[in-house]
C-alpha cells in the first residue's frame, strides 16, 4: 500500500498562489474473499493389468473395465458422466547381465467420473476398488458457476480498498473522492483448493471448502 502527491496546477491567471488547492492520488490494494461449498466432484480411477501375452492383458482389462462400468451404473452414475482420458499399452522389460529381456505387457486404462453427490464418493470408492480399480489417482473438487463468487469477492475487493483509503486519508486531514479514478484489476488463483481427508474406515470424503479470492489495486484522487 502506498500513496503519492501531485505537485499543484499554477495557471497563467492565477497570480495568488495561496488559492491553490493541492491535489494528489492515493493508491491501495483491495482484497476479497468468498468461501463456498464444493458442489462437483471429478474423480480419476485406473485399471491397470498386467500379463505376458499383450493379447490376454488387453482381454483382462477390457472385463474388469466392463465390471467398474456396470457398478458405477447399478450406484447411479449415468455414461454422460464418465469420460476415457488415457488408455495406453507398454511393454515391460527386465535387464539381466546388461540384456534386456521382454517380461510382458501393461495395459492401462483411465477414467473420469464427474458426480454432484459429494455423500455417495467414499461408497463410490469402495465399489470400484472392489471390482477392478487398482489405483485412485486423484479427487478435485469445484463449484458451478464459479464466476459468480469471482464477482462476489471482487466486490468485497473493491470495499475493501475505500476503507483503505479512507483509513490514510483521515490520518492525513485530507478528503477522499468516493469514486476511484482508476481500478486495476490483478490477477489470482481461482482458490486454494479443498481440503481433502482419507481414511481407511468405509473411506470418508470429506471435500471442505473452498476459498475464492479478488484483488485490485484502485487509484483514488486526495
Amino acid at each position: 500500500m502506498y500513496y503519492t502527491y501531485g505537485m499543484p496546477n499554477y495557471g497563467y491567471n492565477m497570480p495568488d498562489r495561496q488559492n491553490n488547492q493541492q491535489q494528489g492520488t492515493i493508491t491501495v490494494t483491495g482484497v476479497g474473499t468468498v468461501i463456498v461449498s464444493p458442489s462437483i466432484a471429478r474423480i480419476s480411477l485406473v485399471v491397470s493389468t498386467i500379463n505376458s501375452s499383450l493379447e490376454e492383458a488387453q482381454t483382462e482389462n477390457a472385463e474388469r473395465m466392463n465390471q467398474v462400468l456396470g457398478v458405477l451404473q447399478q450406484i447411479g452414475i449415468p455414461r454422460e458422466q464418465i469420460q476415457t482420458t488415457s488408455f495406453s499399452v507398454r511393454p515391460i522389460y527386465n535387464y539381466q547381465e546388461g540384456n534386456q529381456i521382454l517380461q510382458g505387457y501393461e495395459v492401462r486404462n483411465e477414467i473420469t467420473i464427474v458426480t454432484d453427490d459429494m455423500d455417495g464418493i467414499g461408497e463410490m470408492i469402495d465399489r470400484v476398488t472392489e471390482n477392478g480399480v487398482n489405483e485412485v489417482l486423484s479427487i478435485e473438487f469445484s463449484v458451478e458457476n464459479p464466476e459468480n463468487f469471482y464477482l462476489e469477492a471482487l466486490s468485497f475487493a473493491l470495499a475493501d480498498a475505500k476503507r483503505k483509503a479512507e483509513s490514510l486519508t483521515e490520518q492525513l486531514g485530507a478528503n477522499l473522492t468516493p469514486v476511484p479514478l482508476k481500478i486495476n484489476e490483478q490477477t489470482t488463483s481461482p482458490g486454494v483448493g479443498p481440503a481433502q481427508v482419507f481414511k481407511m474406515v468405509s473411506t470418508p470424503i470429506e471435500p471442505g471448502n473452498q476459498s475464492v479470492e479478488a484483488r485490485l489495486e484502485a487509484v483514488y484522487q486526495v
